[in-house]
């Protein structure tokens, strides 16, 4: 698969981390170009799609900012795919996840070989929209090892209406989508039926058509460990974060970051919460904004010390 433009100051690998049922779940590496041998700090990226589109390298929803973050840092990428609902379940999906993270812990120094290593003492975890959910379940998994979490406008209070509860809605400019279209896509599966990776807007209607219907809970699960707001009641030393949120969107409300900033803050008092909620904003709201950006810029300020120390520049 061709690289985008976006991607040319790295050298860009595509290592297998997974297979299930012959089915081989990759992940991408992104390592800034003429990088000197050394030991080189890491950011752990996840992609969005409400967890039922999206790819790791798709690059209109791969905020340039990050790009320029890893590069002015010269920073390390991983960036994952995972299984896709409805064809996986919320538990499958942080079954993914996991094996992911031993892949990095593992398997990625090798991978780099020797000149270039990844420095475990300064990992930031990143994601946005879904990848905002994976960023926060990461950052309550990996606690202790990773030193700080930025999530954009993640899906993390999943029991508030919006994702509870049928009711006609657009989202994001998509019109209101039918009520059988996940059992019609259902019908058309296989019990060994994988789905790791889409093009938006591909499966975008099964997205927003889930959410609408209030069927998106269901594809998910019930399980406690698929709910971040449940997770922190019994959750320890966590990595500082920074959550931002439009507050205009209208594919993930804002109110799901509020409310796990507050609880946070809490249960947790110690840990570094920087939150943005910024008027105007709709879902994707970096994805204009540069470091002159002034909560962007006011939230990486707060990230950058705490994620590498005396090497932040």
């Amino acid at each position: 698969m061709a690289v985008d433009k976006l991607f040319s100051g790295f050298d860009v690998t595509t290592p297998t981390y997974k297979e299930v049922n012959g089915h081989k779940i990759t992940l991408d590496v992104l390592v800034p170009k003429d990088l000197d041998p050394g030991i080189y700090p890491l950011i752990v990226r996840f992609h969005g799609g409400f967890l039922i589109s999206g790819a790791s390298l798709f690059a209109e929803w791969f905020q340039p900012w990050l790009i320029e973050y890893a590069l002015l840092h010269k920073a390390i990428i991983v960036s994952p795919d995972y299984r896709l609902m409805p064809e996986a379940t919320g538990l499958e999906i942080l079954e993914d996840l996991s094996a992911a993270w031993n892949w990095v812990y593992n398997a990625l120094p090798a991978h780099l070989g020797s000149e270039i290593k990844p420095d475990f003492n300064k990992i930031l975890i990143e994601g946005d929209s879904a990848g905002g959910w994976c960023a926060v379940q990461s950052a309550i998994s990996q606690a202790g090892k990773a030193k700080a979490m930025i999530a954009a406008y993640p899906p993390i209070d999943l029991k508030i209406p919006f994702f509870t509860s049928a009711y006609d809605r657009s989202m994001v400019g998509f019109p209101m989508m039918p009520s059988d279209i996940i059992l019609k896509h259902k019908d058309t599966l296989t019990k060994d039926s994988i789905c790791t990776a889409a093009s938006p807007p591909d499966r975008l209607d099964l997205a927003f058509g889930a959410i609408q219907n209030g069927q998106y809970v269901e594809l998910l699960g019930h399980d406690p460990s698929l709910f971040p707001m449940e997770r922190i009641e019994s959750a320890s030393d966590l990595p500082s974060m920074f959550i931002m949120h439009g507050k205009d969107d209208s594919a993930v409300p804002y109110m799901s970051s509020e409310n796990f900033v507050e609880k946070m803050k809490k249960l947790h008092p110690d840990t570094k919460v920087m939150y943005h909620a910024v008027p105007g904003c709709e879902h994707g709201l970096d994805a204009k904004a540069n470091f002159e950006t002034p909560w962007l810029k006011e939230g990486l300020d707060f990230v950058t010390p705490i994620w590498l120390g005396d090497n932040a520049i």
